[in-house]
């Protein structure tokens, strides 16, 4: 049932915030699978090319970024007892689960069916990806319009977004080794994960209610072209969305070349599972201090510091790959520098929904929300797409044993340099980021329209 006018600015629960935080965790067991395992499961147990597959991953979040933006005019024009968002978070629970299973039950086919299968198999991922997560981050601005529960909302949810990527990036090997080591382990392990998912996913949606009052019906909301040219006008939407592709390709690149580098600079692909401990353990205890910071300094100046953070783990690594002490040591820095950013950025969306309405006089909660889902797959895509790429160019070939000096200097260049490079490029586009100088006067405006128009 839907709130009246004076509940909008209520204050969550802690039931209701934990339940919400248990979507992000949900989603981030196919997330975190998606980005680090994924190619690695392709090239390394399917023994699928390279390059082919990256090229599959980079149509398939191309393709998404539409489907993205489509699920976000969607949910715009949705209206149910339930609400506009939650309905979906319901109906995406279960295909979500079977989505994730049949990316990994790959059958024994020659080269060529097997690619076909890969790419409808992770496009049919991506849109239940979309069907669930657009919904789901589109709830966060229909829960309250109190500035402070929002940041609140979305530390639970980056909390519950760490704990599922490190729960799937920490137990997929030990859990496959367990269970067999062949690909049967790999689908057994996915059906866990896939039904722990899609319970989460309704424990989110019991547990959630949406307040805000629509001041508009769902059948005035614009199109999606309208709503696109409104889009482009918010110049901190778009601002965002271009931190979000960068910020994705560079996480694609260093999660996704994770394994790669534990075997072969480590000796061990299993160090994989402690690298990704060590870069997400920090953010899991860090993002339950973080809302007294950004209260304190704001979004904007964490980051810059966070990425900076970041930056000095990378240089601990590179000093020499081959020590796992310094891997270690700067996977650790890596994680700490990541939890400023991994705590603001999804918070910072609801921010550019409010300047939207306040600038352009219309609320565009699912399709401006979509920059947040659109830039991180269309991100990921580019990452998973430039590590296929470089990796095959560099002769690598996951079915040997030993691989030639150029593919090494590969792996190095996607682990350490080019995220460095990139982390540098985020330090200039936050730093650009001035939404926060005017948004008391946005929300003061917005609320002085509302009050008038009540």
């Amino acid at each position: 049932m839907m709130s009246t006018p004076n509940e909008e600015f209520a204050t969550v629960t802690w039931k209701e915030r934990l339940s919400f935080g248990a979507g992000d965790l949900a989603t981030n067991i196919a997330w975190g699978a998606l980005s680090t395992y994924v190619v690695f499961f392709y090239t390394d147990v399917i023994g699928a090319a390279a390059a082919a597959v990256g090229t599959i991953v980079l149509l398939a979040r191309l393709f998404d970024g539409f489907v993205d933006v489509a699920m976000g005019a969607v949910v715009d024009r949705t209206s149910t007892r339930w609400g506009k968002a939650r309905p979906w978070v319901l109906w995406a629970a279960g295909p979500f689960a079977v989505a994730l299973i049949l990316v990994f039950a790959v059958p024994g086919l020659k080269p060529t069916p097997t690619l076909i299968y890969i790419a409808i198999t992770y496009i049919l991922m991506n849109i239940a990806l979309s069907a669930a997560v657009i919904p789901y981050g589109t709830l966060n601005t229909r829960m309250t319009r109190d500035f402070t529960e929002r940041s609140r909302l979305n530390v639970t949810r980056m909390f519950g977004a760490t704990l599922g990527a490190l729960i799937v990036t920490v137990l997929t090997l030990p859990l496959v080794g367990a269970l067999g080591d062949d690909q049967r382990a790999w689908i057994i392990t996915f059906v866990i994960f896939g039904v722990l998912a899609a319970a989460l996913f309704l424990i989110t949606f019991r547990n959630t209610r949406e307040r805000i009052v629509d001041t508009a019906p769902p059948r005035d909301q614009p199109g999606v072209l309208e709503s696109l040219k409104l889009a482009v006008r918010n110049r901190y939407w778009l601002l965002l969305f271009a931190i979000f592709i960068v910020f994705s390709v560079a996480e694609s690149l260093y999660t996704g070349s994770t394994a790669y580098f534990a075997r072969y600079f480590l000796g061990d692909a299993g160090f994989a599972a402690l690298m990704s401990f060590m870069l997400y353990i920090p953010a899991l205890v860090g993002m339950l201090f973080m809302q007294p910071i950004y209260q304190r300094f704001g979004k904007i100046v964490p980051m810059i510091v966070g990425a900076s953070v970041f930056l000095a783990g990378s240089l601990i690594i590179a000093i020499d790959p081959t020590d796992i002490r310094l891997a270690v040591a700067g996977s650790i820095l890596r994680g700490v520098g990541r939890i400023p950013i991994f705590g603001a950025i999804w918070g910072m969306l609801p921010d550019t929904i409010e300047y939207g309405e306040w600038k352009n006089g219309r609320r565009l909660e699912g399709v401006l929300y979509s920059a947040g889902s659109m830039g991180q797959k269309l991100g990921y895509g580019l990452g998973a797409a430039a590590l296929g790429w470089i990796m095959g160019a560099a002769g690598y070939n996951g079915l040997n044993q030993t691989q030639p000096e150029s593919a090494l200097t590969a792996i190095t260049a996607l682990f350490v340099y080019v995220p460095m490079a990139l982390f540098v490029v985020l330090i200039i586009l936050f730093a650009a980021y001035r939404l926060e100088r005017i948004y008391p006067t946005v929300e003061k405006d917005l609320a002085e329209r509302r009050s008038m128009a009540r």
